[in-house]
């Protein structure tokens, strides 16, 4: 794929069953209940006998967008779609209510993109870049918290870092909270080709060649919101974008997702994620 650009740097095992169960809608809590985001969602209560009770684990396929805005006088600014692979997946570990999925508490325990694109412009030569990232943060006791009211799950208090809204906004300062995903690692490349006589790699805080990337830092989301009361799909988009990304590239970064229910499955609750 090739697409006016200038730069950009992104930061970016169930049991198998049929998506489409089960037949009977979730049980949702009131569209209009009061969810505190700056707080995080209870933890599951242990049953009488002390032990954790089952609960959802839905696998959603990953597709999506990422966008580049404010680049040096907007030259650059592009798209380009990402994941689509077999391994491009969201999980979310969702409450049971006899046998189907139910509003409250959500727990994400794996999320993995792959951001793998070339995006160029010819400015008296060509200038190119070539990203091949792995975005990804697992733990089975979560890596962000949420609550799902109505058709729409909010994620817990995620706060910006001091840099937020400009160029400067890295990952070094991303962002912190229980909503965030947290600990969400970035490795790969980002290679800058320049043969373009006016301007270079360095302009947009790159090297020429091929840029080395692996890192940790708490990643935003914006809602998830889902296609119905089924959760068989859900749309992760803003007004214009989807999340913004912190990057160490002079740009503006934002991804946004579309997921695919693909697999889910009743399964044992991690101890960690029951209270006492």
């Amino acid at each position: 794929m090739r697409a006016v650009v200038w730069l950009v740097a992104m930061s970016a095992g169930c049991s198998s069953s049929n998506p489409t169960e089960p037949s009977t809608a979730v049980e949702l809590d009131e569209p209009g209940a009061a969810v505190d985001a700056d707080e995080p969602a209870p933890q599951w209560e242990s049953d009488d006998d002390g032990s954790c009770p089952d609960s959802w684990v839905l696998t959603y396929s990953l597709t999506g967008r990422v966008d580049i805005t404010h680049t040096p006088l907007d030259l650059g600014n592009a798209d380009a779609t990402v994941g689509g692979l077999a391994t491009d997946e969201l999980v979310l570990r969702v409450s049971d209510d006899n046998g189907s999925p139910k509003a409250g508490r959500v727990v994400v325990t794996d999320f993995e993109l792959t951001q793998d694109f070339e995006v160029a412009v010819n400015m008296f030569g060509e200038i190119a870049i070539v990203s091949d990232l792995l975005l990804f943060a697992e733990d089975e006791c979560g890596v962000a918290t949420g609550r799902l009211n109505g058709q729409t799950l909010s994620w817990d208090g995620c706060e910006f870092g001091p840099q937020h809204g400009s160029n400067e906004w890295g990952p070094d300062d991303g962002a912190y909270g229980p909503g965030c995903l947290n600990d969400y690692h970035v490795e790969g490349t980002i290679e800058c080709i320049d043969e373009s006589l006016l301007v270079s790699c360095s302009d947009g805080w790159l090297d020429e060649g091929e840029n080395t990337f692996d890192y940790v830092y708490n990643q935003p989301m914006l809602n998830l919101v889902f296609d119905g009361p089924d959760l068989g799909g859900f749309t992760m988009y803003g007004d214009e974008y989807g999340a913004e990304v912190p990057t160490y590239s002079n740009n503006r970064t934002w991804l946004g997702l579309t997921g695919e229910l693909k697999e889910m499955a009743l399964e044992p609750t991690p101890e960690c994620l029951c209270a006492g």
